[in-house]
């Protein structure tokens, strides 16, 4: 003999609560031109999952984590094309700066993903 089960009372959300939740990856983009002195590139994000760094430029640029860029110190992007990945094996979600040691600006190509849901 099957025992009834007590119903299980439902929940409902008002759907003005749900747009609320931005459940949707976002991936804006923080290209910039770089000059000679340490500028942010792209600012702390703690909902920040990837970023990529490509230098569409013809001098190299220098990277840093957390403080100002320096010429010839830190991540190192070489001239067009030389890139770097922020991913889940070396996640930082601290601002990012850059710089470059020749004369004018320098393209810097930056696509950040982020996940306002993100560990």
């Amino acid at each position: 003999m099957e025992m009834a089960q007590e119903p299980v009372p439902v929940r409902l959300v008002p759907p003005s609560s749900l747009t609320e939740l931005d459940l949707l990856e976002k991936s804006p983009d923080h290209s910039i031109d770089v000059t000679t002195a340490s500028v942010i590139v792209v600012p702390a994000n703690k909902a920040r999952t990837a970023c990529w760094f490509v230098n569409d430029s013809d001098t190299t640029i220098y990277l840093n984590i957390g403080k100002d860029a320096v010429v010839n110190q830190g991540i190192r992007l070489n001239a067009a094309g030389g890139f770097w990945e922020i991913n889940k094996f070396n996640l930082t979600r601290n601002y990012i700066t850059a710089i470059h040691g020749s004369t004018g600006n320098k393209r810097l190509c930056i696509i950040e993903l982020e996940s306002r849901y993100a560990a």
